[in-house]
């Protein structure tokens, strides 16, 4: 042992933060030999996550928009992107990802100009699941790295999944924000970097069931999405995705217009905070407890984009949720 190692190295305890901050001083400092002292690191599981998008393809034009005329240009049939909807959690083996592909592969959906269906595998199943997925479906990371890859035992970068084809990642998800410590700035961080990289990003934001029980809601998802809007010139290639923490997994899921009053106010601070072309064209996906029951009442509100779908992504009633992107159609 080269001297005292006490108190000479942080230890990470599910914190991508600190490690973002620190760990390239900690490299640089680490003894070269084997008794450099142990550092605890955080242990997780990720099931596949699966996401797909709806956006209605006729163009407007959004030069001039007001507040007002932002929700006028939502309505059915304006919006120049196809609804996203998001399969999300798909738990298991190799053989269970392949049940869950073929079933996708063998369901009829609604045309690529009306649903955009991205699904989103652990890391270990993306090359396997983009091998045998449809090609009318497209492949999402669950996350990636805050910026060039380097001695960061465990992470993946952005480049990775460019080399791999994976147009797609997720960032932000509240597991991640909860579990790992992940701030709005490294949540920021994240998506101008995977952007800068040539990757689409479905950025996620959302409250605590404490924050919205204060009454905080429109506060969390505003301070989240300009964390994210002050790091970027380009929406082009990001989703925003609202999934209140409360819903997710629990069976609870929020009201029809509990979750067009969020969206719409997204809208509304992207009008004020961007402008009218971005609040107009940035698509606003839902996830908090999506199923076959509710998808169409969902579905329906004219500022909702699409779902990000969790344990339903692993039931038939998937089909039925990305099929609810014709709701808007029909109207």
């Amino acid at each position: 042992m080269h001297g005292s190692t006490t108190n000479a190295y942080p230890t990470w305890r599910h914190n991508e933060q600190e490690l973002h901050k620190v760990g390239e001083d900690v490299l640089s400092r680490m003894p070269r030999d084997c008794s450099s002292p142990a550092v605890e690191v955080p242990r997780w599981q990720y099931t596949l996550s699966f996401e797909k998008h709806l956006v209605t393809p006729k163009i407007v034009n959004t030069a001039s928009l007001t507040p007002h005329d932002v929700k006028e240009v939502r309505s059915p049939g304006t919006t120049s992107k196809p609804q996203l909807q998001h399969i999300k959690r798909l738990n298991g083996t190799i053989e269970e990802v392949k049940k869950i592909v073929t079933t996708l592969n063998e369901a009829e959906v609604p045309s690529e100009d009306v649903v955009e269906v991205v699904v989103s595998p652990p890391y270990v199943f993306l090359s396997m699941v983009k091998s045998l997925l449809r090609n009318d479906f497209s492949i999402a990371a669950q996350n990636c790295w805050v910026r060039k890859g380097g001695a960061f035992t465990g992470e993946v970068s952005a480049e990775m999944l460019v080399n791999l084809g994976i147009p797609w990642v997720i960032l932000g998800h509240s597991e991640r924000r909860l579990l790992l410590n992940e701030s709005n700035e490294i949540v920021g961080d994240k998506t101008a970097y995977a952007l800068s990289q040539g990757l689409k990003v479905i950025a996620c934001v959302g409250e605590t069931f404490e924050q919205r029980e204060s009454g905080s809601t429109l506060a969390v998802v505003a301070a989240q999405t300009k964390a994210i809007a002050e790091r970027l010139s380009i929406w082009s290639n990001i989703v925003l995705a609202y999934e209140p923490v409360w819903a997710i997994g629990t069976g609870k899921v929020a009201t029809p217009s509990q979750a067009q009053d969020v969206h719409s106010e997204l809208r509304k601070w992207l009008h004020d905070n961007i402008g009218a072309e971005v609040a107009a064209s940035t698509r606003i996906i839902y996830g908090g407890s999506v199923n076959g029951a509710n998808c169409k009442e969902l579905a329906a509100q004219p500022d909702v984009d699409g779902f990000l779908v969790g344990g339903a992504s692993l039931k038939p009633e998937f089909i039925d949720i990305i099929k609810s992107a014709t709701v808007k159609e029909s109207a």
